[in-house]
């Protein structure tokens, strides 16, 4: 059983880090004899290679001619290994999943996923890269979601010109569109039902009071929860009086998430459910006595106060680190030791998580959450980037994690 080769590489100049980056891959590929070249890569760049996008897709298509597809986008950081990349010398990270071209569909706007399933591919799920910036993401990521047949999404997407840049090249691309590159909208794999993934959305915020629920709304503004004010219930959860010392209590404010689902939940312990996104209070409304964020809100959806919390984070991701090894574990012993054995291996990962988790020096730097899971389930191939919002199912996240593994039955 082969891994997915994995490499990545930081220079300030960008010929020098693909050099480095091709290098390793046919290093990596050499080795598993009898391996076919993939025929798909997945390349995140960072933001100061983003200039450079369309002659980093050309160089690497002609070294790598075997490769007929590229998909990936600019993002401020990029994640390899156990490395975070940022800053402005440019880095790149490159993972060939070993997949033929039986087993998924590139798509965007020239090629939507809908014109996919005529060509008689079943949609499983898929790998999203998209720009934050579009006013109907969430209606287009609904639309998506309603093709595949298991609703499961991942990705996520940039929020300025830069990040915005995607990649979906291939040797099939028109000539008029043979740079590769996208803005807007959203691009991406679809996988078929052969390719088998599990993830898990990690949120690392901790509630400060049990969830209630939403009784009255309107718009972006919540104005009652559990039939009363919503603005009191915050001021008596958080201690303070907006009218008596308004700077004291705004200053809490601005530490404090709202966790919001349309199912009730218990919290898991210090953590806040999984199945929860997270938003922060972008103002108030004394009149009204009303609290705002920055997405609408309706009537009967519930929420509950919730603060960042390193241990919170440490925790949720080590949960969900060891839920996926109990899921490639079936319940036959080893001969030795009574320990599960493992039933599938992880081939491959992919890591995309909120610019406001982990590590926010503008460096390459060794990156504590990627060498936690890589403890965890072992050496595996990562790679990932930073976004403005996490893609998960079918929802948008904004502070998360989204940890997705490639796996394949052990023989």
């Amino acid at each position: 059983m082969a891994f997915f080769p994995c490499a990545h590489a930081s220079h300030a100049q960008w010929q020098q880090a693909l050099s480095q980056v091709v290098a390793q891959l046919r290093a990596q590929m050499a080795m598993q004899s009898g391996q076919a070249w993939p025929a798909l890569g997945l390349m995140y760049l960072t933001t100061p290679y983003a200039k450079h996008a369309a002659d980093i897709l050309a160089a690497v298509a002609k070294e790598l001619p075997e490769v007929s597809h590229w998909s990936g986008m600019a993002a401020p950081a990029i994640l390899g290994g156990d490395m975070r990349y940022a800053g402005e010398q440019g880095a790149l990270a490159v993972m060939l999943p070993l997949l033929g071209t039986a087993d998924f569909r590139q798509f965007s706007g020239l090629q939507p996923i809908a014109r996919v399933e005529v060509e008689g591919f079943e949609v499983h799920s898929v790998l999203v890269h998209g720009d934050g910036r579009m006013p109907e993401l969430e209606e287009l990521l609904l639309e998506l979601a309603s093709h595949t047949a298991s609703g499961e999404m991942m990705g996520g997407f940039g929020s300025d010109r830069r990040c915005g840049i995607q990649l979906a090249w291939s040797r099939k691309l028109p000539v008029a569109h043979d740079t590769g590159l996208l803005s807007g909208g959203l691009s991406g794999v679809a996988f078929s039902d052969q390719v088998h993934t599990l993830s898990r959305v990690v949120q690392g915020c901790k509630p400060i009071a049990p969830p209630m629920e939403i009784t009255e709304a309107r718009d972006h503004v919540i104005l009652g929860l559990n039939g009363r004010p919503a603005l009191d219930v915050l001021m008596q959860t958080l201690d303070v009086q907006l009218e008596v010392d308004a700077q004291a209590a705004i200053s809490r404010v601005r530490n404090t998430l709202l966790a919001l689902s349309l199912d009730t939940y218990t919290p898991h312990g210090s953590s806040i459910d999984v199945r929860s996104r997270v938003r922060p209070i972008v103002g108030l409304d004394p009149l009204r006595r009303g609290i705002v964020l920055d997405e609408t809100v309706d009537k009967g959806m519930h929420v509950a106060f919730c603060e960042r919390s390193s241990a919170a984070a440490w925790s949720e991701l080590r949960r969900a680190c060891a839920e996926i090894q109990e899921e490639l574990a079936p319940d036959i012993p080893w001969p030795q030791a009574g320990v599960p054995a493992p039933a599938r291996m992880v081939r491959g990962a992919i890591y995309v998580r909120s610019h406001l988790r982990g590590g926010t020096a503008a460096t390459n730097e060794a990156d504590a959450e990627l060498q936690l899971i890589r403890h965890a389930l072992g050496p595996i191939p990562l790679v990932g980037f930073v976004t403005a919002g996490e893609i998960s199912g079918r929802e948008v996240h904004g502070m998360s994690g989204q940890l997705t593994v490639f796996t394949q039955a052990l023989v």
